[in-house]
């Protein structure tokens, strides 16, 4: 899956294999368990996973 924002599209093409799939899952119950639209749920899910793993997600964005 690759985001419709340019932003979260560029971080996400970083993370590794798990830190990436993680994100997907986040980004999809955001959307549809939160009623969100796509392009929020993907930038909401990028936050809650810099904020659950930030040392992991920060490693790949080196």
């Amino acid at each position: 899956m690759n985001s419709s924002n340019p932003t979260v599209a560029a971080l996400v093409a970083q993370l590794d294999a798990d830190l990436r799939e993680a994100w997907e899952e986040r980004a999809a119950v955001i959307e549809f368990a939160g009623g969100m639209a796509r392009e929020l749920a993907e930038c909401m899910a990028l936050l809650e996973l810099i904020r659950q793993r930030p040392a992991e997600v920060f490693a790949c964005l080196r």
